[in-house]
């Protein structure tokens, strides 16, 4: 009904799922990641590797093999979307029946089992969105940036599916084959005006409470020469001399607005073809098979690359070094970066004399980074279902899963070019030529539209890798219906029901980047990518038992208890045991009572345990110890920056050296840096889970159901990082080496540099860290009545989650900070987790041949965790209350839709969803970063209004 033709779009329309740009993978996820090109399920925001998804109660793989994903999980885009019949959704822990990674629960994709007939179905969509906010605008226009108006139509989609199946041996077996095709176009920040330019809060950003609105700021690494290694004047070039930075006009401008480049929706194009086959050749022997093949590509973008400061990898200050008689230099700019007796000394030795400069200088001359992933993976299940006995069946399978990825990114500079191209002689001829000789190209960034095409011929290099997971599982267990043997409860009815089963599964993980991504010599990849190749197995056998004590006895209509066991031994992890007890007491026939228990383990994946640590850029974007980006004072105290390795003689008197001060800490230029990694010591995860939920069936109202569930989810020895922005904060209250050990100043005191041995970064390797609860309610409804005089019939359907806890401990032993409610830099960074969502449809069956169908999407309200008393969300170096970003409000959005059956098997669908082209929230990219600078969440509707037209035809 809601024209969703992705299952992550199917699935993300639940109320108990968050979408995370920071850590999730969508068709609206960040592009600011180097992995890509897949989609993700996150239930309850634990995290995807933390869902299980299966298909059919079978293992779906890991979808990608990129070591800079943290949170590997499977790829929803692997899917059949045209073959679903339905989707369950297990929330809470199902470890004992399921296995491992089950923490936040179980997403099944239930496929058409015997599909007959060939069915084609057609969709075309697009976003229709009118420019609304006139505020931003103003500040794009006031930032030089030109801003959209009017109205808009992109984001085009297009989908073809075609079904065809047929039964056989008299309805004893079916074969199905399918084959679909999905297109989508990309669509650019640009498109939409909030989200054409890099946003700040003007009040968070400047310190100053008096100072409200939000500005378009964009980024420092544009036309910025800072002499003395960073620690001297600014400068921009203008024509071809050195002026004091900003210099309003220059270009590059002074600062530089990424966001128009980064894609809203990603491009994609996709291709996946399968079959699955049935046959019961006896009631002892049913054999089964199910094949799927799906190519995926996907390109996405992000804003050029550059030099960017402090980031040159291959030195070992992440300076850059420029020669002092450079013949590219005016002789205003060499003398301003060098004394004569440098110049004179260069020009009689070339290179021997040069510059320090912490350059930011982006390549407005190229066009943006593009990133292609291409997924190829497989799936083929094969088995048997039968009965051994009268009281025994069985079921037993083989599954084989592989995927392959091979990515190219492309228009990066290379930072062992940049050097060699900023080394420059005078040759015979007169001409500058690189010191360096051999196919060099001397980069004249030095004069207002130096840039050559040739030059960046030479300073580009495409960086490549390739990877697979693959995942094998044997498969086999027993059910008996015991009441054959005559165990039964003297109060029940139905016998006692077992289920014993036995599992192995094997993981594999290859990742291969190639020289220029291993090196980290590419400008703005934020660091370099790692190679693995590990793989583990585990076996696994478990139990399950149900158990009717009583049926149909006076005020117990029933009641039954389930428990089960599952024992798993890790190659990796060693033992692990997971067990599960569940009660369901129904006194009358309308309602019943549930209440579950779970303790579940989650063993580390390969990811988590063997990535080789890797410098790069964090998500803290400022050093509070250094002079800060509008006023030149650090936000920090010196006892504070003490804690974090500043001495005295750099922090001088806090204000920076080209305003007169002391100073000597240059700023992080972007995103102060970090390192990640994984770590071979880690330990699995324990959640103990539990949920008490009431049905109800009413036969006074035979056509309405309901539910409602509390589940209540504690993980401890969480694996994951401390987050960076709580290792600096409470290092600069407390001193703390619990999180001071965890910050690395470089020798000159930066929180950000090029490499792990030079130092400038936060740690954030991954550690069993404290522990994480979630709580809420779910509710659900349905109900349906016939309308007088043979109006048709009218059915509603409300599905709401609660949230009660989302509660964070970072380490073992440390307070908690609860983010129900809230959203920000902490509080799940890159997404919301608003109290009460819902969703509400309701279908009018006409008697006209035609259902049309509403849906009211509500969203509610949540605030600044920045701007909460709790003590761990208070973000240190701002230090203050936000009058402006206080909250999210309510939101709600419309979708309608149509169904027109224009005659036997031939059906059209349209619909539009956000039929309001209601904009998202607009937030400031220092809060909303980790969803790629588009200065919104990708909870809402990013795109504006989404409209569709489809058809159906099936053929018996």
């Amino acid at each position: 009904m809601a024209g969703h033709t992705d299952a992550v779009d199917i699935l993300n329309s639940l109320p108990q799922t968050v979408i995370n740009s920071g850590i999730d993978f969508g068709n609206n996820s960040s592009p600011l990641t180097a992995p890509g090109g897949f989609a993700t399920a996150d239930l309850r925001g634990l995290g995807p590797q933390r869902t299980i998804v299966l298909v059919d109660g079978r293992r779906l793989g890991i979808g990608d093999p990129n070591t800079n994903n943290p949170n590997p999980a499977p790829d929803l885009d692997q899917i059949p979307t045209a073959l679903i019949e339905r989707v369950e959704v297990v929330t809470g822990g199902a470890s004992a029946t399921y296995g491992s990674d089950a923490v936040a629960g179980v997403v099944n994709f239930i496929m058409k089992r015997n599909f007959e007939g060939i069915q084609l179905d057609g969709q075309y969509g697009l976003a229709q969105h009118n420019q609304h906010n006139a505020y931003i605008r103003e500040q794009e226009a006031a930032a030089g940036i030109t801003p959209p108006t009017g109205g808009i139509r992109d984001g085009d989609k297009r989908d073809l599916s075609v079904l065809a199946g047929a039964n056989f041996d008299d309805g004893e077996g079916n074969v199905t084959g399918y084959f679909i095709y999905h297109n989508q176009d990309a669509v650019p920040g640009a498109a939409r005006d909030f989200s054409d330019c890099q946003a700040v809060s003007a009040n968070a950003f400047a310190g100053v409470p008096t100072q409200t609105g939000t500005i378009c700021l964009g980024s420092f690494n544009s036309n910025v020469f800072v002499t003395d290694g960073g620690g001297g004047f600014p400068y921009s070039v203008v024509g071809h001399q050195f002026v004091p930075f900003p210099a309003a006009g220059s270009s590059p401008p002074p600062r530089f607005s990424a966001a128009a480049y980064e894609y809203a929706q990603r491009q994609d194009t996709r291709y996946q073809a399968g079959l699955s086959a049935h046959l019961s050749v006896n009631e002892s022997v049913k054999p089964y098979l199910e094949f799927g093949f799906m190519n995926d590509r996907t390109v996405t973008q992000i804003a050029p690359s550059g030099l960017f400061q402090g980031s040159d990898t291959l030195s070992s200050t992440g300076t850059y070094f420029v020669n002092c008689s450079n013949p590219l230099l005016s002789a205003q700019q060499a003398a301003t970066i060098c004394t004569p007796g440098q110049i004179a000394a260069d020009r009689a030795d070339p290179g021997s004399a040069s510059a320090d400069l912490d350059i930011g200088r982006r390549n407005i001359e190229g066009g943006g980074r593009g990133s292609d992933y291409d997924h190829t993976n497989y799936r083929a299940v094969g088995g048997a279902t039968g009965t051994l006995s009268a009281a025994w069946t069985y079921d037993a399978y083989l599954l084989y899963y592989h995927t392959s990825l091979f990515q190219s990114n492309d228009n990066y500079l290379n930072y062992a070019a940049v050097n060699n191209a900023l080394q420059v002689k005078t040759n015979a001829s007169g001409q500058p030529e690189c010191i360096a000789g051999g196919s060099c190209i001397p980069y004249n960034i030095f004069t207002a539209g130096g840039v050559t095409a040739q030059q960046l011929g030479y300073l580009y290099t495409p960086g490549t890798d390739r990877g697979t997971n693959a995942e094998q599982i044997v498969h086999v267990d027993t059910t008996g219906q015991l009441a054959r043997f005559g165990i039964v409860s003297p109060w029940a009815r139905d016998g006692l029901a077992v289920n014993v089963g036995a599992e192995h599964r094997s993981e594999a993980l290859d990742f291969a980047p190639d020289a220029a991504e291993l090196s980290g010599a590419l400008a703005g990849f934020s660091g370099a990518l790692v190679a693995i190749d590990k793989r583990y197995s585990v076996n696994e056998g478990f139990v399950e038992i149900r158990a009717p004590i009583a049926q149909d006895q006076p005020g117990v209509h029933d009641l039954t208890i389930d428990s089960g066991y599952r024992y798993s031994h890790y190659s990796t992890a060693g033992v692990t045991s997971t067990y599960k007890f569940e009660v369901q007491y129904a006194p009358l026939p309308d309602v019943r009572l549930r209440y579950s228990y779970d303790r579940v383990m989650r063993a580390p994946n390969l990811i988590e345990l063997f990535t080789p640590q890797v410098y790069g850029q964090g998500t803290v974007d400022e050093d509070p110890c250094a002079p800060n980006r509008v006023d030149a004072h650090a936000r920090a105290s010196l006892a504070a920056c003490e804690h974090t390795g500043v001495t005295a003689a750099e922090y001088g008197n806090g204000i920076g050296v080209a305003s007169g001060g002391t100073n000597t800490i240059v700023q992080c230029a972007a995103n102060c840096g970090q390192v990640s990694g994984g770590n071979p010591q880690l330990t699995p995860e324990i959640a103990d889970t539990w949920s008490l939920g009431l049905t109800f069936t009413p036969t006074a109202l035979p056509s309405f159901t309901g539910s409602i569930d509390y589940y209540h989810i504690s993980l401890a020895q969480a694996i994951g990082t401390i987050p960076a922005s709580i290792i600096l904060n409470q290092c600069l209250d407390t001193g703390n080496p619990t999180y001071c050990r965890q910050i690395a100043r470089t020798a000159q005191g930066k929180l950000s540099g090029a490499t792990i041995a030079g130092g400038g970064y936060i740690l954030q390797t991954n550690v069993n860290t404290g522990a994480q609860l979630v709580s809420g309610i779910d509710l659900q409804s349905n109900y349906r009545w016939l309308l007088a005089n043979g109006w048709g019939t009218l059915a509603a359907s409300l599905n709401g989650s609660w949230s009660q806890h989302n509660s964070v401990s970072p380490y073992q032993g440390a307070p908690r900070y609860d983010c129900a409610g809230l959203f920000g830099g902490t509080c799940l960074n890159g997404s919301v987790n608003p109290t009460w969502r819902h969703n509400l449809r309701i279908n009018w069956e006409t008697p006209w041949r035609v259902l049309l169908s509403a849906q009211w999407r509500f969203i509610g309200r949540s605030s600044f965790d920045n701007n909460s008393t709790q003590p761990l969300l208070q973000y240190s170096e701002e230090g203050f209350f936000d009058p402006l970003i206080t909250h999210i409000p309510n939101y709600s959005y419309l979708d309608l839709s149509a169904i027109w059956q224009l005659a036997r098997g031939i059906e059209m669908r349209a619909g539009i969803n956000n039929l309001l082209d209601k904009d998202p929230p607009f937030i400031p990219g220092e809060i909303s970063g980790a969803a790629g600078g588009l200065n919104t969440f990708p909870t809402y509707d990013t795109l504006g209004r989404e409209i569709f037209a489809a058809f159906r035809a099936r053929f018996r």
